[in-house]
């Protein structure tokens, strides 16, 4: 979901180029490879572009934190295993999620581009940024892209009082063409996304219900800004099937199966699902487009609730964030200035944040 309709007071904006500067010499600085640290650079601005703050420079001091426990290897084997023309396993060798999954969806790619579909499960992995960064990496292909990750245990299933799923992300999208804007859904199957609440923790504001379970009381940040991983998070619906909490769980249960079973990791660990398929496979893609634009169309001209004044199409409000965002900067809020700050004063990046 777009979060930069209300920014926080005292937020600055930067442009997406300086940012993106800082984000690699940081990761470089904390020992990964040049080539990894472009693309992690990447996918964390195109997350504040899209107007995803709690997935784009906000996520930085997680990143460094698994760099430093270990949990990312600086130099990884990274490898595939094809086992058929459209299908294969990515062992990301403990590396970078983000670089696993960029390279695991490359692979889909081909695939997809040779024999209609890809797909491509990632194991021995980590947090993989956002999964809607791999979608629209195959939707300005022209190929409809899939994506989703498992990872730690912090979402309770309907009736459970202790976490099993993770937040369990996915991401569908399928490409329109210059007159019809696509579809584009990135989702959590947890409530909320972890990130989401730590932003929410840093600007002050009140958690809505229905994000964790009312018996916890208020979560807590440690200091380095990280969301404490006793925090138990609620699947879609909340905690009761009379608000749907049983289909967020059904969900997060699938993406969790597609995530782990077919990596090889069924345990708790981080693996991602990975796909891409050739529109052209199936029909003419100005066939589709015709018909994603009239089913728009109507979705457009149904009757609006009142005070409201457009209907949107999944991906039309990030679309519009990332317009204005790369013509005004990438907004920070005071918060994770004071985190960007301290990182180029104990490293001495000698960048200027100043405004």
């Amino acid at each position: 979901m777009v979060e930069s309709r209300l920014l926080p007071e005292g937020s600055v904006r930067f442009p997406a180029e300086r940012i993106h500067e800082f984000i690699c010499k940081v990761i470089r600085n904390a020992g990964l490879l040049p080539n990894h640290a472009v693309i992690i650079a990447d996918v964390l601005v195109s997350a504040d572009l899209r107007g995803i703050r709690s997935h784009g420079i906000a996520r930085l001091p997680k990143f460094l934190s698994l760099i430093e426990t270990g949990a990312i290897r600086k130099n990884p084997q990274m490898r595939f295993q094809a086992g058929s023309h459209t299908t294969g396993r990515f062992d990301a060798d403990n590396g970078s999620g983000i670089v696993a999954s960029d390279r695991a969806m490359d692979r889909a790619l081909c695939m997809a581009a040779e024999h209609g579909s890809g797909f491509v499960a990632v194991c021995n992995t980590s947090h993989f940024g956002y999964p809607g960064y791999y979608v629209h990496k195959a939707m300005a292909k022209g190929f409809i892209g899939i994506c989703m990750s498992n990872g730690e245990r912090i979402v309770t299933p309907t009736f459970a009082i202790e976490p099993f799923m993770g937040s369990n992300p996915l991401s569908v999208g399928i490409p329109g063409n210059s007159d019809t804007h696509g579809f584009y859904l990135d989702m959590a199957t947890a409530a909320v996304a972890r990130g989401k609440i730590e932003t929410a923790l840093k600007e002050g504001k009140p958690l809505p219900p229905g994000w964790v379970p009312e018996a916890y009381g208020m979560p807590r940040l440690d200091d380095k800004g990280i969301l404490m991983f006793d925090v138990p998070l609620l699947p879609l619906g909340g905690e009761s099937p009379e608000t749907g909490s049983h289909k967020g769980y059904a969900l997060s249960l699938m993406v969790e199966l597609l995530c782990s079973i077919l990596s090889g990791q069924v345990n708790p660990s981080t693996g991602h699902f990975l796909g891409a398929i050739k529109m052209a496979a199936f029909h003419d893609p100005a066939l589709i487009h015709r018909h994603m634009e009239q089913i728009f169309s109507e979705i457009r001209m149904l009757k609006k609730a009142p005070g409201q004044e457009r209907i949107f199409i999944p991906g039309e409000l990030e679309a519009a964030a990332e317009a204005e965002n790369r013509r005004l900067g990438i907004p920070l809020s005071p918060a994770v200035l004071k985190q960007i700050r301290r990182m180029n004063r104990e490293m001495n990046l000698g960048f200027e944040f100043s405004r």
